[in-house]
């Protein structure tokens, strides 16, 4: 990562992680996965967090469910656009990267590390695989529960953990850099998913710089979507 991308990436991130210290009444000391069955749902508003643009609803609905493996279909404003792999407790098997294509992960990518609670951290590198491509990159996430807060959404108010993590797709090469994703899930237990979230990227273009060529000393910086999901509406 070019230095200038990793001190401009992590001063959003501390940002990003700021927020007040809050304990609701009756809070476990830690989360584990909650078991989910076919037929179980979540519906979120997506929202464009920059320009605060509807994006319309996607729907999350488990088709198969064991101990191994979630298979979720995704529909967008009804139309069915993507079939989705979890492990238990929602770590990804196959599904796109934030603002990237569809992935394999070998382990899962880490999403979660159970016990979830206030503080803890993990640092995790997977297999990332293109199934079109069969091209493979080493995907580094940093991810840490920031704590309790209290969130109100479409859906209702709700007790959630925060969680965020920075994400380092490992997808580099001689025009650009890697993506520099950064993912904020507010995960309710009794919802037994992520009541909220927010998900960003960058990445710099070594071709389109300030020198006269088009590259230079200064690459341009190309920013991905930034997406915000509120639930509406879920099986409870």
């Amino acid at each position: 990562m070019r230095p200038q991308s990793f001190l401009l990436f992590m001063s959003l991130l501390a940002g990003c992680a700021s927020g007040p210290a809050y304990t609701p009444a009756n809070a476990p000391a830690s989360v584990g996965p909650t078991p989910v069955k076919v037929g179980d749902f979540w519906e979120y508003r997506i929202t464009d967090a920059y320009t605060g643009f509807d994006r319309g609803v996607q729907r999350y609905e488990v088709s198969h469910s064991d101990a191994n493996r979630v298979v979720v279909d995704v529909t967008h404003d009804g139309r069915r656009v993507d079939t989705q792999v979890y492990s238990a407790g929602w770590n990804g098997l196959e599904h796109p990267l934030t603002n990237l294509q569809r992935f394999r992960y070998d382990p899962a990518f880490p999403a979660y590390a159970y016990p979830l609670q206030p503080g803890k951290t993990w640092y995790t590198v997977v297999k990332a695989t293109d199934p079109v491509t069969r091209e493979t990159y080493r995907v580094h996430t940093r991810g840490k529960v920031v704590g309790w807060e209290r969130i109100k959404i479409p859906a209702g108010e709700f007790d959630a953990l925060r969680v965020q993590r920075y994400v380092y797709a490992g997808n580099s090469d001689a025009r650009r850099t890697q993506e520099e994703i950064v993912e904020t899930d507010w995960y309710v237990p009794a919802v037994r998913r992520a009541a909220m979230s927010e998900a960003s990227s960058q990445h710099f273009d070594n071709s389109r710089g300030g020198g006269g060529d088009g590259g230079g000393e200064y690459p341009e910086r190309i920013r991905g979507d930034w997406l915000r999901a509120e639930l509406v509406r879920y099986s409870r």
